[in-house]
């Protein structure tokens, strides 16, 4: 399809909009993968809160120009689909990692984690091993309340041992087996 240069320009602005609200973004080929299995990919990845979008090199690399997106210029080579989130990397990586266990044809090619980290290739897989927002909050969480849960802990542990003192005292004294109050 012939474009004019102002349908150019505004598709360039787009893409440029998407470089602008992801946090992170990879970079991947679907060359050679069914349109069925496109569909599925958007599919798995918009359930993870992702998003898809095929684009046309010469433009996504005018859209990245002096912009983080910049370092990964290399990256635009064949048919090329920008993967991205505006919050977790980790979960849209897990995303693709896993859809390409089923359909060995999907290349990751690139990354850029938090508008700063560049990952290629495999660093991508490593990125998909890290744990997820939720779990590094749940860690967090338990390492808050381990010593809140301690202290409770520690606090009722004499109250309860001069609880069972003068129970045995009053055991002792009265000889009855009821328990002193």
């Amino acid at each position: 399809m012939v474009r004019t240069r102002s349908q150019k320009d505004a598709l360039v602005e787009e893409i440029r909009q998407v470089f602008e609200q992801a946090n992170s973004l990879f970079l991947v080929s679907l060359s050679g993968l069914a349109s069925n299995d496109v569909n599925a990919l958007r599919a798995a990845l918009r359930k993870k809160g992702a998003h898809v979008r095929v684009v046309k090199n010469r433009l996504a690399r005018r859209a990245a120009v002096d912009g983080p997106v910049a370092k990964l210029d290399a990256s635009f080579r064949g048919p090329t689909a920008v993967v991205y989130h505006p919050t977790d990397p980790v979960g849209m990586a897990k995303g693709l990692v896993d859809f390409a266990k089923d359909h060995p044809k999907l290349d990751l090619r690139a990354g850029l984690i938090d508008r700063n980290a560049t990952v290629l290739g495999a660093e991508v897989k490593a990125v998909a091993e890290l744990p997820s927002q939720d779990q590094i909050r749940a860690t967090l969480l338990a390492l808050i309340n381990t010593p809140a849960t301690m202290l409770v802990r520690l606090l009722n542990t004499p109250a309860s041992q001069v609880a069972r003192v003068v129970d045995e005292f009053g055991k002792k004294q009265g000889g009855g087996t009821e328990p002193a109050a």
